[in-house]
């Protein structure tokens, strides 16, 4: 009997979650000119922020995301660079996730190339939920 992985199936590479609190940002660590938020936000990341009026939320989401797929891929061994790990929203804002730099040459080298991350974010009062699945697509 062939193997599902044989017949194009996917498989679960990590699961993550963060629940992070707002105050856990310093309001000047996320402006412009801060090396944390030139370091943590692709300039993608940025542009949207830039165009809400809930800047702050957004980013903290964005970052709390980024902690939750580090959590799900961290088996590839690579170090937490945020930067590498891009939350951009598309036009329905739903918010979607790339992995690029060093976290995506490791990751597509130690443990799939062809994959998808899914992401769900919740906020509440002074908190942001964010929960991340990644998959395998390998024989897609």
């Amino acid at each position: 009997m062939p193997s599902p992985l044989s017949q194009g199936a996917s498989m679960i590479v990590g699961i993550g979650t963060d629940l992070f609190r707002y105050s856990r940002l310093a309001p000047e660590s996320l402006e412009p000119n801060d090396p944390f938020f030139r370091r943590a936000f692709t300039s993608a990341e940025q542009l949207q922020a830039s165009e809400r009026s809930t800047r702050f939320e957004y980013l903290a989401a964005r970052f709390s995301a980024k902690e939750a797929i580090y959590k799900a891929i961290s088996i590839c061994g690579e170090e937490f660079h945020p930067g590498d790990i891009e939350i951009i929203d598309d036009e329905d804002g739903q918010p979607h996730a790339r992995l690029s730099g060093k976290t995506k040459r490791r990751f597509e080298r130690f443990i799939a190339s062809s994959y998808s991350i899914h992401i769900s974010l919740s906020h509440e009062d002074d908190h942001v939920l964010a929960f991340a699945l990644v998959h395998t697509q390998e024989g897609a």
